[in-house]
């Protein structure tokens, strides 16, 4: 094996504390989570919020009015994306479209494979029945923002995973253990912790490569891993690499899922697929 381009995690974890852009972004997000702790806030309070950043507020509807959701009637306000979405679903959007433009810069295709893998999140959730798939569409939003750090705060270490990719097969989070010792997954994780996000996304990030990991919610983590892997064989954006890596058997047991289960997952997923364009261009 190389020897990492960076040994010390310690080492990386400073880098991702000193990132300069991220960490204004989930300001209005703190301010969301305090304000949905008070039981007395509502639903209009928190949309006047958001509804004072208008290029955010606009970004947010256009989202929840996206193939996403497939809502039967359009969502005109912020405060009634919080009413029928609640108000996790919408902290989650807040924080997407904020990033929005800083996954766009940092590799090409990204911002694709994460909407796909929103898209297929949700298709498997709602096959499975679950009543918690938007929480976990806007989980697969999130997953791969470790990636941004790495290309956005460590733009060598992101050239030598890339350099590494091209030479020959190897999974993008494959390349990164073997270069630099962490991987997407350890920068989501502390990216998460840094901003305070809650464990239902936090966990995810960290673990979809590895959700046999998984602890406390390890059915979301399940989710977000087969959709990653089915969004990958789809083609549908570009994750960093062309690999479709195999489901985890901890994942496919973890969800109980079948074989017969796949035909009805795409059949919920490649409309949505083909009605997302307009969010690539979202900005």
């Amino acid at each position: 094996m190389a020897t990492p381009v960076i040994q010390d995690r310690v080492q990386a974890k400073k880098e991702v504390r000193r990132i300069k852009n991220l960490p204004t972004v989930p300001g209005i997000v703190a301010k969301i989570s305090r304000m949905v702790e008070n039981p007395e806030t509502s639903a209009a309070e928190v949309g006047r919020l958001i509804a004072q950043d208008q290029v955010l507020s606009a970004k947010v509807l256009r989202m929840a009015n996206s193939a996403f959701f497939g809502m039967s009637r359009k969502i005109s306000s912020i405060s009634q994306a919080l009413v029928i979405l609640g108000f996790d679903v919408v902290k989650g959007l807040v924080l997407t479209s904020s990033v929005f433009d800083m996954i766009q810069k940092s590799m090409a295709g990204l911002w694709e494979h994460s909407i796909g893998c929103a898209a297929a999140a949700g298709a498997v959730a709602t096959v499975l029945g679950r009543d918690d798939a938007e929480e976990i569409l806007v989980a697969g939003l999130l997953h791969d923002l470790g990636k941004v750090v790495l290309a956005l705060n460590l733009p060598d270490e992101m050239a030598v995973v890339r350099k590494k990719i091209a030479s020959g097969p190897i999974l993008f989070y494959e390349a990164e253990n073997e270069l630099l010792d962490f991987d997407h997954c350890d920068l989501g994780e502390w990216l998460a912790e840094h901003w305070n996000l809650p464990e239902s996304l936090a966990e995810p990030m960290r673990l979809h490569h590895r959700p046999e990991k998984a602890v406390l919610r390890p059915e979301r983590v399940a989710i977000v891993h087969i959709a990653d892997i089915i969004i990958r064989a789809k083609g549908f954006g570009n994750a960093g690499d062309l690999l479709v890596p195999p489901i985890s058997m901890a994942a496919w047991e973890a969800l109980k899922l079948r074989k017969t289960d796949f035909l009805p997952i795409l059949e919920i997923l490649e409309p949505k697929l083909a009605s997302l364009c307009d969010l690539t261009s979202i900005h």
